[in-house]
């Protein structure tokens, strides 16, 4: 009793981390590589944090600029399940919808009030970095809605909780002229005109294929709360770095013993090994839809050769 007892203490002391399963911190290191800055390899929301605030001393609207910098294979399965939506509004649902299979540090709703719809960004991190997260996410959202329709898709109204930034004449070109700054909320207003603007790329089958594979990872997520969601983030973070995740080293990452780590995850119906292949499966559909190959794939997930991936995916799709 006495050590979990002590563990406890130690872990209310521990910061809430947060993880971003996107391609956001490659091209920031990318960016920043280019300015003759070596990359780092480590995406928890604390490096993120600086990764932006290296990228503004180069270019204070990154946040606005940074998308541009996106090559195909950076883009999230979300960026692109939007191009096969029947029209706007049923792309900025959707996005709403699957925000959390891209980040935990975000949240989308869809809200409707005497301003009209607007989609609401939420995030769960600190000013400095909330702001270009915001800017990021509202340019990667209306780039692809312009590539959807051929239309220069911009917001009635844009309102933003911080301040305005000195670079701000530059936010016309994307949301518009009327702009509200130091606001309850960051949201987007979308006239009922925009919202039923047609996407041209609009295919049923490819929408219901992803939709249906989405769903099923939106599920597994919920599965993966309480101290099985934080092992997980702990395990995703391992992989990141190319190191091996163990139930060892996520105890001490979390400063559990590996006896409580277990049956901490036990009583949530999981052993470590369950755990860890839910967390690969989920990477393995987010790198094939990035369109990377088995090889690839395989050395991302921590596997020594191919063999030993292909015969271990057979095991964790039986708890998808």
């Amino acid at each position: 009793m006495r050590e979990e007892d002590r563990n406890i203490r130690i872990e209310a002391k521990s910061p809430v981390r947060r993880f971003h399963r996107g391609a956001m911190g490659q091209v920031l290191e990318r960016y920043l590589d280019a300015q003759s800055r070596g990359p780092q390899r480590d995406y928890q929301l604390v490096e993120l944090e600086q990764l932006w605030a290296d990228a503004a001393r180069h270019d204070p609207a990154i946040g606005l600029h940074l998308f541009a910098r996106f090559t195909s294979r950076d883009l999230h399965v979300l960026t692109q399940l939007c191009l096969y939506c029947l029209d706007v509004a049923q792309a900025v649902a959707c996005w709403a919808r699957y925000a959390p299979l891209a980040s935990d540090m975000e949240n989308l709703a869809l809200v409707e009030d005497a301003g009209g719809v607007a989609v609401e960004l939420r995030i769960d991190a600190p000013e400095g970095l909330a702001r270009y997260v915001v800017e990021h996410y509202n340019v990667m959202a209306l780039t692809q809605l312009r590539r959807g329709t051929g239309v220069e898709v911009t917001p009635a109204r844009a309102c933003f909780t911080y301040p305005r930034p000195a670079y701000h004449a530059e936010y016309r070109a994307w949301f518009g002229d009327d702009l509200q700054f130091g606001c309850d909320h960051n949201r987007l207003y979308f006239a009922p005109t925009t919202l039923s603007l047609p996407m041209q790329g609009h295919n049923p089958g490819m929408l219901d294929l992803l939709t249906s594979e989405l769903d099923r990872r939106l599920a597994r997520q919920h599965q993966l709360s309480g101290w099985a969601a934080r092992v997980a983030s702990g395990v995703r973070r391992s992989l990141a770095r190319g190191e091996a995740p163990s139930l060892e080293n996520q105890a001490e990452a979390l400063h559990q013993s590996p006896r409580t780590l277990r049956r901490r995850l036990e009583e949530q119906g999981l052993t470590f090994r369950q755990l860890l292949d839910l967390v690969r499966g989920e990477l393995e559909q987010h790198l094939e839809l990035q369109g990377l190959g088995r090889a690839e794939i395989a050395e991302q997930l921590g596997y020594a050769d191919l063999a030993a991936y292909q015969h271990a995916r057979k095991r964790w799709r039986d708890y998808g």
